[in-house]
């Protein structure tokens, strides 16, 4: 990786991306010095201009007020991290729920940061997480037109050498010293939501992969306290729970 760079704009993150991953995908970027939320943004992007075949679109921003997590909730995303929304055209595909992309995303996400070495786990549904602490946050949508598929959205979120909070970690707490680069893990971002595109054409080993790397083999519900044993990952992206003779499917989005 190379030292962190003083400037940060699309210029750069599409050249770290076209000179790491030679791709027929054409990406249309936006990067704003600080914004509400990228998720606002990105759907003013769309309305104004449709997302092509073959040219999905990204907004990045060095710093959000009021990011959208999971079930609505609002956070904060201080400069440092790669916070970005985006959206591909998938018009004529099956894809009909948002779990398992989510999915696919984070383990896209998961073997980019194993490359540098570090042990990284997914917590179903949509975190990534390095000893127990967040990481990296993925936030799925799909969007529908007439009944059909018509764009996947994802939001991601990364630390890289942001300030954190206690149950967070950043890529620089994570390996040192070394300086970061936010333009190559904002590139590194761009290909995760490209590969997830190949995970989601073979579920059987997307499901098969992200077992694997699940963080925790147990689940605490929050309201009762009971624990269940994790079975695994359904078709649909649900989790597969257990206990004794009974066993359950436990869907993040309702």
């Amino acid at each position: 990786m190379s030292n962190q760079k003083p400037y940060r704009g699309v210029g750069l993150i599409y050249r770290y991306h076209k000179l790491n991953h030679p791709s027929p995908i054409s990406w249309r970027l936006i990067l704003k010095p600080i914004c509400a939320s990228t998720e606002i943004e990105l759907s003013n992007w769309i309305a104004e201009k449709p997302v092509k075949q073959n040219q999905p679109i990204a907004l990045f921003s060095s710093c959000q007020r009021f990011g959208q997590g999971q079930a609505g909730r609002i956070w904060h995303a201080p400069k440092g991290g790669v916070w970005v929304s985006a959206a591909i055209n998938r018009e004529g595909r099956l894809e009909n729920n948002s779990q398992l992309y989510g999915l696919a995303v984070a383990l896209a996400l998961v073997e980019r940061i194993e490359r540098i070495g570090v042990n990284v786990k997914i917590k179903w549904p949509n975190d990534i997480l390095v000893n127990g602490q967040k990481l990296c946050g993925v936030l799925p949508r799909l969007s529908f037109r007439g009944g059909k598929l018509r764009l996947l959205r994802v939001g991601v979120g990364l630390n890289v050498f942001n300030n954190v909070p206690k149950e967070g970690i950043s890529l620089k707490q994570i390996i040192g010293k070394k300086t970061m680069n936010i333009n190559f893990w904002s590139s590194e971002v761009l290909y995760a939501i490209e590969k997830s595109l190949d995970f989601l054409d073979d579920q059987a080993f997307l499901r098969s992969k992200v077992e694997q790397r699940l963080w925790s083999r147990k689940y605490i519900e929050k309201e009762t306290g009971h624990q269940w044993d994790i079975k695994g990952i359904d078709s649909s992206g649900r989790l597969i729970l257990c206990k004794e003779d009974k066993e359950k499917v436990l869907s993040a989005y309702i």
